[in-house]
């Protein structure tokens, strides 16, 4: 009888190559990409396009130097159609404001009340941003699968950091919020007049804030269940991640600086601010940045729960989810060395006093059994 031997079904190419991944996580992030425009405007759109462009070009142009051939054939072998470069390029776009001004560039084209039509300062660190995640933090390093951190978070950071102070990282504010528009400050940025009419603006995405996918909780829910049914991600990290932070910032911050009813508002608050879901989901789940072994995942997610919650209770910077994630990123080698997990089909190896202590008791009763036949 003839017998063929193939791959098991979770590990075949159909279903889980790394494009199949990529096309998917690209699916789960598109009710945030949605909300993101109705919300913010076309501004999204066009930062969207820009850091599309820049890291597909930034990948294609490395690989190609790289390999030292420009012709077609190294082109059509490019890791370029893994399409991998537009996660990253979404969900930068999705990290960053709507529109990001430069206080000394000023390059934007206003109208007659004064809004930004649009804004050439946005565009310029949108390459920039794309340019730094995949050059620097993906390709340099090997491309896919051997980046030390993940990508799209790096790139928030390094735009955060060099241009956080010229301003291009304030508050954009939705364009349908009534007293957040007018104030242009997030709840994390003042931890005060929380109410439930709040929270639900933060459930819907009708909020102020400094990075447009992350609002929408009910998108980023909608993301979260594609992922988790599709099996591209463990539907425990993100809860994991979640739940740790709620446990450490409500006896850091919450029971430190409310009380009574404001207590339940600010912990609901900490949770839908500034990042922690979109993150938890989106981020703190991917493959190359995040432990193999189900236990070094929960170590990871609790570290990454702890440190945010540590920065927003006593630090000067607000959000502190993204540090997290990158800080974490860096002890998940450590992770994968002590956490192994274990094979599939693995059996514990009987250590060698015990196997001297059962052969012996299986030569004293086949003794037994010898002398009790001679005597019958």
């Amino acid at each position: 009888m003839k017998k063929t031997v193939s791959a098991s079904p979770h590990i075949t190419k159909r279903h889980n190559s790394t494009r199949r991944v990529m096309i998917d996580v690209l699916i789960a992030l598109t009710p945030c990409f949605i909300a993101a425009t109705v919300f913010y405007g076309y501004h999204v759109v066009i930062n969207f396009v820009v850091c599309l462009a820049f890291c597909f070009g930034t990948e294609l142009l490395y690989g190609l130097i790289a390999g030292k051939k420009f012709d077609k054939e190294s082109v059509k072998k490019s890791s370029v159609w893994d399409m991998s470069f537009a996660v990253t390029a979404m969900i930068l776009t999705l990290n960053l404001p709507a529109v990001m001004p430069v206080k000394m560039w000023g390059l934007n084209a206003t109208n007659s009340d004064g809004a930004i039509v649009f804004s050439f300062d946005t565009v310029v660190l949108c390459a920039l941003g794309s340019i730094f995640a995949i050059a620097l933090v993906k390709m340099l390093f090997g491309g896919i699968g051997k980046n030390f951190a993940n990508p799209a978070c790096t790139g928030r950071v390094f735009l955060f950091i060099a241009f956080g102070t010229a301003g291009a990282f304030n508050v954009t504010s939705s364009l349908w919020a009534g007293d957040m528009a007018a104030t242009g400050a997030t709840w994390l940025g003042t931890k005060t007049n929380v109410s439930g009419s709040m929270l639900l603006d933060m459930f819907l995405g009708n909020t102020a804030t400094a990075a447009v996918g992350e609002t929408c909780v009910i998108a980023i829910l909608v993301g979260y269940v594609y992922l988790s049914v599709r099996r591209v991600i463990d539907f425990r990290v993100p809860l994991i991640t979640v739940g740790s932070l709620a446990v450490f910032i409500f006896l850091f911050d919450t029971v430190r600086t409310t009380s009574g009813a404001n207590m339940f508002y600010s912990f609901a608050a900490h949770i839908k601010s500034r990042g922690v879901l979109f993150g938890s989901v989106f981020m703190a789940t991917d493959y190359a940045t995040s432990p193999n072994a189900f236990v070094g995942n929960v170590v990871y997610a609790v570290g990454i729960g702890l440190i945010t919650a540590l920065i927003r209770a006593f630090g000067s910077f607000p959000e502190g989810f993204s540090f997290a994630l990158l800080i974490m990123n860096r002890v998940v080698p450590l992770l994968d060395k002590y956490i192994v997990p274990k094979p599939f089909g693995y059996v514990k190896p009987v250590k060698q006093k015990n196997k001297i202590k059962r052969a012996e008791k299986d030569g004293e009763a086949s003794g037994k059994k010898e002398g009790g036949g001679a005597t019958v």
